[in-house]
């Protein structure tokens, strides 16, 4: 008996194997983008970031008394 493929096994030939294939790696990608902007947008802005962290306002005190 010889071997028969699993896709060719199901009645469904190589080009619906090839169609669920491309509708999965939407999906991934449809879901990647949902996140990944999301958390994009709940970040806070990259300038308020910078300035309330310890490490930017000890710098900008330096700079302030270096200048005076």
């Amino acid at each position: 008996m010889p071997h028969r493929s699993t896709i060719i096994k199901t009645g469904h030939g190589p080009g619906t194997a090839i169609a669920v294939l491309m509708v999965g790696l939407m999906a991934v990608g449809f879901v990647f983008l949902v996140l990944g902007s999301s958390l994009y947008f709940s970040e806070p802005p990259s300038d308020q970031r910078a300035l309330s962290s310890p490490p930017a306002r000890s710098i900008q005190a330096a700079d302030g008394r270096a200048a005076n």
